[in-house]
């Protein structure tokens, strides 16, 4: 008994013992589980931080990337815009890009002239002999026949350049003088003004022809231009641009050296440099007018006086101040097809190529029937709803940031907002489709920049937009420039 007494103390001790060994080493696992996670909290730290900061420069690499594809992309846009997809001018094709692709539509027609087209050769008129008799003409007969009463006729054309000097004699009180005659100064005005001869070249010119009997300076030249234009009878082109039922209205800046403010008598001389001033254009079928503002603004289209007045379609494009005026809005649906087709080849959306085959489509259906059918033009409304709901879609999936977002973003907008003006042409036939007639009238004031440079002064700005509206509304009335330029230089002003 005392043996298992003494055993039982024994096993109590070793009991206590062991839990107070169990305690230590439970004591030192946690201190060593410390120490360890210390210890890796520790090393870890500094590399957690290096990671973080990596972490960090690589998303700011990232966006500075994302930035840079986005400044590459519209530098790569601004580069490939041309005048056949975007709406800078053709002036601007020139430069680093060097093939610039037509913008025209392929078709399955050969070049050339078509089957049906009528040919025109040389021959000889009919009337020659009354030709020959009112003075019109000269006719001069080799005869190589030796007299032979069987022959063929062989005819060439040519004309003779003589100086005439023709002598008035008038009694003794007038004052002896020399002038230049009215064929002289037309074709001063017309080869200056249609020809686009510089005033230096169109000296040498005549004093080449003339065999050196004739030689203008450029002051005379000058003087020619004032006294056609103060002849030109501008009232008449301005009621015949009113009377008609479609007006085209176009505005291009050309570079002059002086610049006359609204309200003001004196022009601004610029020193060392040249000003940006407008020309405007008003164009129709019939006639041309051409006005010249310091300014792109409301108060010169007031001041030319016949947008405000005219109570027809106006075709602009998508000029906003333009709105306001007129009854009806035809805007230029090749601006719009340009743009579209920039969206399709800068950004390449496919959208846009959608909608502008569908509204080439559009043209081509009118173009080939005399008036549309009014179940046609329902189905036209429905499809042109349907595709801008479709580039709504498109728009959304894209990026605020995305390259081409602003662009389609303002396309969308405008054919939403400007739906009538878009499909006028195809609601009422006589509005076109285009604004290129008056684009074409304006064309001549960008190559007549070329050749000179700038005008020299607002007086001789003003003089060729008077002398250009008579010259393009001739034309377009089909009749002769050259003895129409004569008729300026009567004693009283005529019409065109």
């Amino acid at each position: 008994m005392l043996e298992i007494k003494k055993i039982k103390t024994e096993n109590k001790a070793l009991a206590l013992e062991n839990r107070e060994l169990k305690q230590q080493i439970k004591i030192i696992q946690y201190t060593i589980e410390e120490q360890i996670t210390k210890t890796i909290e520790k090393a870890t730290t500094p590399l957690k931080q290096q990671i973080q900061q990596l972490q960090t420069q690589l998303q700011q690499q990232n966006h500075i990337n994302q930035l840079q594809e986005q400044e590459i992309q519209r530098l790569k846009t601004q580069l490939n815009k041309n005048s056949t997809n975007s709406q800078k001018p053709p002036s601007t094709n020139n430069g680093y890009k060097k093939i610039i692709h037509n913008n025209r539509e392929k078709t399955t027609r050969k070049t050339g002239a078509q089957k049906g087209h009528q040919g025109k050769t040389l021959t000889i008129p009919k009337n020659l002999n009354d030709l020959v008799k009112n003075g019109k003409a000269k006719k001069h007969l080799i005869d190589l026949t030796n007299g032979a009463q069987k022959y063929i006729s062989k005819w060439t054309i040519d004309i003779e350049i003589i100086t005439v000097y023709t002598e008035y004699r008038h009694p003794l009180p007038n004052m002896p003088s020399i002038s230049y005659g009215e064929n002289i100064k037309a074709l001063t005005v017309l080869l200056s003004n249609n020809g686009l001869i510089a005033e230096g070249r169109l000296s040498n010119f005549f004093q080449e022809i003339s065999n050196d009997l004739i030689t203008l300076s450029d002051a005379t030249i000058e003087k020619f231009n004032y006294q056609a234009a103060q002849s030109i009878n501008i009232d008449e082109i301005q009621q015949d641009l009113l009377n008609g039922e479609v007006l085209n209205v176009d505005e291009t800046t050309v570079r002059c050296v002086e610049r006359l403010e609204y309200g003001q008598l004196t022009p601004l001389v610029a020193v060392n440099s040249s000003f940006n001033v407008v020309v405007r254009t008003h164009s129709s079928v019939t006639a041309t007018l051409y006005t010249v503002n310091p300014y792109k603004d409301d108060e010169g289209v007031c001041r030319d006086g016949i947008v405000p007045e005219f109570c027809g379609i106006l075709s602009h494009d998508h000029d906003r101040k333009y709105y306001k005026y007129g009854v009806l809005h035809a805007t230029c649906g090749a601006h719009l097809s340009r743009e579209l087709k920039g969206l399709f080849e800068l950004y390449g959306i496919g959208w846009a190529d959608v909608f502008r085959r569908f509204f080439l489509g559009v043209n081509e259906y009118k173009e080939k029937s005399f008036i549309c059918d009014p179940g046609v033009l329902v189905e036209f409304e429905r499809v042109y709803d349907l595709l801008v709901c479709e580039g709504e879609l498109v728009l959304e999936g894209m990026g605020f940031r995305c390259c081409g977002f602003r662009e389609l973003r303002a396309v969308l907008k405008r054919l939403r907002l400007f739906k009538d003006s878009y499909l006028l042409f195809i609601r009422d036939y006589r509005a076109p489709f285009t604004n290129n007639l008056a684009e074409r009238d304006l064309r001549h004031c960008k190559t007549k920049q070329k050749v000179s440079g700038c005008f020299r002064s607002w007086r001789g700005l003003v003089c060729y937009a008077r002398i250009r509206s008579f010259l393009s509304t001739t034309t377009k009335r089909g009749q002769q420039l050259f003895p129409a330029v004569k008729t300026l230089f009567h004693k009283k002003p005529i019409s065109c």
